[in-house]
């Protein structure tokens, strides 16, 4: 398997086995590897160590079918605090609702305890490669059109323009990698952590519902081209 990239990882988990099994695993890999037995050290830590990825443990002592977002404390607490660190969840519960709650708080995955050591490091690997699309910027401009990086907030002029999560998603890939032609395959891996299918069509989906948003003309774009056999380019004027 081709090796991950020399990347920092922070492990919190309070099974001192299963860490130092990850530990071990990801060393092989390249990566450097820290490690905390609980969220209550998760804030002292990051005060003075810079990581590109953390995976979080998460445990739900909850038994009812109605669970409190404070199961996800922690990753609430990341996603608000460090908003540009990729979290990963890792968890005993195979629970679907549980899932999709992760990700919708922010997790970049959700992927349980019995993961097979290969699947877990090519999803680490993708995550890796996804986050280094969203670079720090503040603002970019583009004709009548203003879109705040970090907040994802684009304007009209004046207004407020209404984008769904995956477009603030997939309009942040765009224009911090501005006047690069990007592939399917990587704006596919940016927002679903997988490589793209030759038969699924979706980016091309997302792509014509944010031309529809963004262009006077969305049939003959301005901002978001097509650069054909290649992918897509999204044009600023630097």
């Amino acid at each position: 398997m081709k090796k991950i990239p020399l990347q920092k990882l922070l492990i919190i988990d309070n099974d001192p086995v299963y860490q130092s099994f990850l530990k071990d695993s990801l060393d092989q890999q390249r990566c450097i590897v820290f490690g905390v037995k609980s969220g209550d050290e998760i804030e002292d830590f990051l005060a003075s160590q810079s990581v590109d990825a953390i995976i979080l443990e998460a445990e739900f002592t909850q038994t009812t079918e109605l669970r409190s977002l404070e199961d996800y404390f922690w990753l609430r607490w990341l996603t608000k605090m460090y908003a540009d660190l990729p979290v990963i969840i890792l968890s005993s519960k195979n629970d679907p609702d549980l899932r999709v709650l992760g990700l919708e708080l922010g997790a970049k995955d959700y992927l349980l305890k019995s993961v097979d050591q290969r699947e877990l490091l090519i999803r680490i690997r993708n995550v890796l490669q996804c986050s280094r699309f969203i670079k720090k910027e503040s603002k970019v401009l583009f004709g009548n059109y203003s879109f705040e990086i970090e907040r994802g907030n684009l304007w009209r002029g004046d207004e407020l323009v209404r984008l769904t999560t995956t477009e603030v998603h997939l309009l942040k890939v765009l224009c911090t990698q501005h006047n690069i032609t990007l592939s399917r395959d990587e704006l596919t891996l940016s927002l679903r952590g997988y490589e793209h299918n030759p038969h699924d069509r979706s980016i091309d989906v997302h792509i014509n519902r944010l031309r529809n948003k963004i262009e006077d003309e969305p049939s003959k774009p301005k901002y978001l081209l097509t650069t054909w056999g290649k992918g897509y380019r999204f044009v600023v004027e630097v």
